[in-house]
């Protein structure tokens, strides 16, 4: 398994890891039943700007040949001291630690880039989610809002 940053030709890859998300991770991920990824936003997924986006892939196979297994990634948020972040994981991949592994990688570049952590929305029934999250080292408060978790990770002290 490599991770890397995601590039422009990652679309067909990632709209391929889309449609293998079942109805469930998408709503966890989207927060709506979003059936279809178009060109055009996926365009918009694909081509970040890296002065306000770092996104990070999970990719296994061969260079070439690899298929992308999961996506994580932050956004400036518009304070400017925190980051947005989330991430997804194929769901024939959950459970190996992967999405741990890229919350790390944030953590680690989102610290590089200066911020002071992340703030995160998580649906209150996304279990998974939300033990990444616990198994991690950082603080994290957390304010429930209608089914939602607004989450707050402190790098401070870390």
């Amino acid at each position: 398994m490599r991770f890397r940053a995601i590039k422009p030709s990652d679309e067909e890859a990632m709209r391929r890891l889309f449609y293998r998300f079942s109805d469930e991770s998408v709503y966890y991920r989207y927060f709506s039943p979003v059936k279809t990824m178009p060109h055009s936003k996926m365009q918009e997924y694909v081509n970040v700007d890296c002065n306000r986006i770092v996104s990070i892939v999970a990719a296994v196979g061969r260079a070439g040949e690899e298929h992308i297994i999961g996506e994580a990634r932050f956004a400036k948020n518009p304070t400017g001291h925190y980051a947005d972040m989330g991430f997804i994981v194929d769901e024939d991949y959950k459970g190996l630690g992967i999405g741990f592994h890229l919350y790390g990688m944030l953590i680690r570049l989102a610290k590089e880039r200066g911020f002071k952590g992340f703030t995160a929305d998580v649906l209150a029934s996304n279990k998974a989610m939300m033990r990444v999250f616990e198994k991690g080292e950082l603080p994290v408060s957390a304010r429930l809002e209608q089914s939602v978790f607004h989450l707050t990770i402190e790098f401070e002290n870390s």
